[in-house]
């Protein structure tokens, strides 16, 4: 069964809204990284860590593990990755905002361009793609607060960087009812 507009409108605007916020935090990191890989690779990092008497090798040691960090991870082509990804869903929202009233054909025609970008997407990271959920919620007056997913604080702490695979968020209003 194909879903529709409003359905496919809102899944649409929370994996834009997913891919933006990993744009985002990978070009951080790319940065983060980037700036670290010049500082520590500086002579003079090593002068000021003999000056407060620490080791200097352990400059040399941090510049090497950040570096092949920076390399392995490769922050940046990661955040390009979902830059296109964030760009493809966008295209489909303007499309599929530009047509407020659409009949079954066209559900099914944006509901397979849908599949078709998500075919490309990595691995997706549960906690950040709930609080795209969430963010999702809160830009359309689609759906009422209780369909707001509760994260954990742990997960919001730590949602870039480990999956939380097999997870499952319970919405508010599930949570209030076994209440």
């Amino acid at each position: 069964m194909i879903p529709d507009r409003d359905n496919i409108r809102f899944n649409v605007l929370r994996n834009a809204l997913y891919h933006t916020a990993r744009r985002r935090a990978l070009e951080r990191w790319n940065r983060v990284f980037n700036f670290l890989v010049v500082v520590l690779g500086a002579a003079a990092v090593g002068n000021v860590m003999a000056i407060y008497g620490l080791p200097q090798h352990w400059g040399g040691m941090a510049i090497a593990v950040i570096g092949a960090l920076q390399l392995v991870f490769d922050f940046g082509r990661q955040a390009r990755d979902h830059q296109a990804l964030q760009r493809d869903y966008y295209a489909l929202l303007a499309d599929i905002e530009a047509t407020p009233e659409a009949d079954g054909n066209l559900c099914a025609e944006w509901y397979s361009r849908m599949i078709r970008i998500t075919a490309d997407e990595p691995p997706v990271f549960r906690a950040l793609d709930a609080k795209a959920y969430n963010d999702a919620i809160d830009a359309t007056e689609t759906f009422g607060s209780d369909e707001r997913l509760v994260i954990p604080g742990l997960h919001r702490l730590l949602g870039g960087i480990l999956p939380f695979e097999g997870h499952n968020y319970r919405k508010v209003g599930e949570i209030a009812c076994s209440d």
